[in-house]
């Protein structure tokens, strides 16, 4: 027996789904790896239905992979009628992939049906399905009008909606050659518009609606439907998410006044879609859509006003808006609009049509033009980058492009992960202990080594900065404080790091890089925060365009040090905003003093080394390098951050706070005339225009430094010498404030690095009181004295 038709679809990464029409009982599906069909693996068999239809799905397939296909017919392997499909990239992990869309083929064709089909001049053999199938896109989005039957018209060779004439309509298409190759090799995803579901216009009032349902269900190739009548459903590729809309099954009558009572979709697809949309993690949506979005025409969205204008209502509140895009077909023209015209939602709107279909024309809201006309399809091509989702449309008149649009979507970030790829754990509680203990700790794996005795010294941090420190520890050879031979284990130079935990949490933690002793009974160590460690390293070739200023270049900058490294998580999620670098190896700049350039102009991020537990057992140290806009918690009001009161420092409390205000004009500081220069000499130095605030009553002062160098771009150089200005205009004030680190507020309880803070101080410089609010931007800790002093900058008070 032989196979007299075939399609395949419904592709998953590990899965593919052929239907097949045979001349026999039953049927198995080969599946191989090679054209040749050799060494295959066999799927049923499956008993053919009562029409001679069955279907078969080839499981326990590797993603990204080509495969080719056959069908046995009562025992006989067909080889004419055979395919190939490639299976989809992993689900959920970023990926790169090509699709195409199109629609509307049969009416005045080109080029008519061939061979014994009911109407030929209602059909068509273009070329284009030729063109289609060698561009060899993953999937092919057919979206409506496969045929112009027009079914209950009785029109065209046909009487009645029937079974039988669905089911003739779905072998003329593939009776069609150039069709029938395209649908067997490329995995077809289908949904129908009017002219295939039923007459022109059709809604759910047609006379075949649930024939035409049936017989979908019976011949096409699709994914799990959500529906027991209407065909809406979804799948996903890599991360994004593809909607196929039914917006003819459940449809009121276009003739109904626009309303509440009116809908396009149906209750239960539009509470489907909303289901769907509110759990699916996937980053990007493409949703595609039968009838024109934007046209005001009666039997597109613009007979159904106020449903669309619910569904963009629907989609702005969960956050989808500004993650898609939408194509459509009917219209039998190409046409692109960037978003500009479209009044319900301002997502990128695509016309992809017609495949070969008269009545074109080259009007319509579409900001990048449209044009009517056959031979025309969209290729979409999706970049997952990770931290951006870039998609390119291009429309395509035959093999030549027509017009294109480039646009990016920010991903959903994943969670930061360890050196081992496991998730790094919420920041842990602190919880209030009276003293301070100390670690030994694996500087790459952050397992502790040993529990050190009471360390003596003074240990700091500072955002975006390495600091150093000098700590002192008791090693006595006998005793129940002997460590014995661990003690040198837990300080080995350049292996090991000293972690201080601070009420409970790991809060400072200082890479040993030297180590001294002797006769006497301590052994000095030398230590460098871990910020140090992105200083001993360095930048390779990077040439970033408009990416992600922390995602992607910071990111890529940390990248350059984990090859080899200490075993940092980054936590470095997308922030949208954009910016150019290019960076060379031959600079021998280090990774340090590049995120310190990138965080130094004007409105850029912020990083620092934090460390926590990586899980409950508390036996293993994680250090994480966060890029956020912004480094601890803002606020606008005391209260919204400590929950137990006024947050303050107070002279007159238990914390017995002293302080200094230190207002500083010296070196550059209070500089209100900037300029921001980089490498080179003469007319040949890069610099930026001055940034310049003179204030009445104030002379000028001149400030020229070198952000970084090699630094050709004057726009950056801007940025530098704006954010500069910002930061010397008004000179230097911070508080100094020394406090007891035992009281209230506490470190690692009540603030951390960061943190906004409020204060309440009486002294000498303010005898009657001060009060105010500022921002944490370093600490240091006095063992020994038992002291803690955080720096606090004044917004305003520079």
């Amino acid at each position: 027996m032989a196979v007299i038709n075939a399609w395949v679809g419904a592709t998953t990464p590990s899965s593919a789904r052929v239907v097949a029409k045979i001349g026999g009982a039953s049927a198995r599906l080969a599946v191989a790896d090679n054209p040749q069909l050799s060494g295959p693996a066999w799927y049923g068999p499956v008993s053919a239905s009562a029409e001679g239809i069955v279907s078969l799905t080839a499981t326990g397939l590797a993603p990204n992979r080509r495969y080719w296909w056959a069908v046995e017919d009562a025992g006989v392997l067909d080889t004419v009628t055979t395919g190939r499909f490639r299976t989809h990239p992993p689900l959920g992990e970023p990926a790169t992939f090509d699709f195409i869309t199109g629609g509307d083929a049969g009416i005045t064709p080109e080029v008519p049906g061939v061979g014994a089909a009911v109407n030929t001049s209602r059909l068509s053999n273009h070329p284009v399905f030729d063109t289609i199938r060698l561009r060899d896109p993953l999937f092919f989005a057919h979206l409506g009008d496969l045929h112009y039957y027009d079914l209950g018209s009785n029109n065209h060779g046909f009487t009645g909606a029937t079974l039988a004439n669905y089911r003739r309509a779905y072998d003329d298409v593939l009776l069609q050659p150039r069709q029938h190759e395209l649908y067997r090799n490329v995995s077809t995803f289908l949904l129908w518009d009017d002219h295939d579901f039923g007459p022109n216009d059709s809604d759910s009032t047609a006379p075949g609606r649930a024939n035409a349902q049936r017989v979908y269900r019976e011949r096409v190739p699709h994914y799990p439907l959500a529906d027991d009548e209407a065909i809406f459903h979804s799948f996903e590729v890599g991360r994004v998410l593809f909607v196929g809309s039914d917006s003819r099954s459940d449809r009121t009558p276009n003739s109904y006044p626009d309303g509440a009572d009116k809908t396009m979709l149906g209750s239960a697809q539009r509470a489907w879609l909303e289901q769907l949309l509110t759990r699916s993690e996937a980053s990007a949506l493409c949703w595609l859509m039968p009838v024109q979005w934007l046209s005001g025409a009666v039997d597109s969205w613009g007979g159904f006003r106020y449903e669309q204008g619910q569904l963009a209502q629907m989609l702005g509140d969960l956050g989808w808006l500004s993650k898609m895009w939408m194509v459509v077909a009917d219209k039998h023209s190409l046409g692109i609009d960037t978003g500009a015209n479209n009044l319900w939602g301002g997502f990128p709107n695509f016309l992809t049509a017609s495949l070969d279909a008269g009545g074109g024309d080259s009007t319509g809201p579409y900001d990048l033009g449209i044009t009517g006309g056959r031979n025309r399809y969209t290729r979409f091509v999706v970049d997952d980058q990770g931290d951006q989702i870039i998609v390119q449309g291009t429309g395509y008149i035959g093999t030549s492009p027509w017009r294109s649009h480039t646009f990016s979507i920010l991903a959903n970030t994943p969670p930061p992960t360890d050196g081992g790829g496991q998730p790094v754990p919420p920041q842990t509680p602190a919880t209030i202990a009276d003293r301070v203990s100390w670690l030994g700790c694996d500087l790459v794996t952050g397992q502790i080594i040993a529990d050190l005795p009471d360390i003596t010294g003074t240990v700091s941090r500072v955002l975006g900065a390495y600091t150093s420190s000098s700590l002192s520890m008791p090693v006595p050879v006998s005793g129940p404080a002997a460590l014995g031979d661990i003690a040198w284990q837990a300080t080995q130079p350049g292996t090991t790091m000293i972690v201080a935990v601070v009420n409970g949490v790991p809060e400072w933690g200082g890479i040993v890089m030297t180590r001294r002793g002797g006769t006497d009974g301590t052994v000095d160590l030398g230590c460098v925060t871990l910020e140090g460690y992105l200083d001993r390293r360095y930048v390779g070739d990077h040439d970033w365009v408009q990416r992600d200023e922390v995602s992607v270049i910071a990111a890529g900058l940390i990248a350059d040090a984990q090859v080899d490294g200490i075993g940092l998580a980054v936590d470095a999620p997308a922030t949208g905003v954009l910016r150019d670098r290019s960076y060379v190896a031959t600079d021998d700049a280090t990774v340090y003093s590049r995120l310190r350039e990138l965080s130094g102009v004007e409105g850029g991020p912020e990083w620092t080394i934090d460390l926590d537990w990586t899980d409950s057992t508390r036996t293993r140290v994680a250090k994480i390098l966060r890029v956020r806009p912004r480094i601890g918690a803002a606020s606008s009001t005391p209260g919204a951050l400590f929950s137990a009161g006024a947050p303050s420092w107070s002279s007159t409390g238990a914390s017995d706070a002293r302080y200094t205000l230190v207002e500083d004009y010296s070196d550059g500081r209070g500089a209100n005339y900037v300029l921001a220069t980089s490498s080179g000499e003469g007319d040949a130095r890069p610099q930026s225009q001055p940034a310049a605030d003179i204030r009445p009553g104030w002379a000028r002062y001149d400030r020229r430094y070198s952000p970084g160098s090699s630094i050709t771009d004057t726009a950056v150089l801007d940025e530098h010498a704006a954010a500069e200005l910002a930061l010397r205009v008004g000179g230097a004030a911070t508080w100094q404030i020394d406090s007891r680190w035992d009281a209230y507020p506490r470190l690692g309880v009540d603030w951390r690095l960061g943190d906004d803070v409020a204060w309440e101080l009486h002294g000498h410089r303010h005898p009657n009181g001060v009060t105010g609010i500022g921002r944490v931007i370093g600490w240091e800790l006095d063992i020994r004295a038992g002291r803690v002093k955080p720096i606090l900058w004044e917004p305003g008070g520079n």
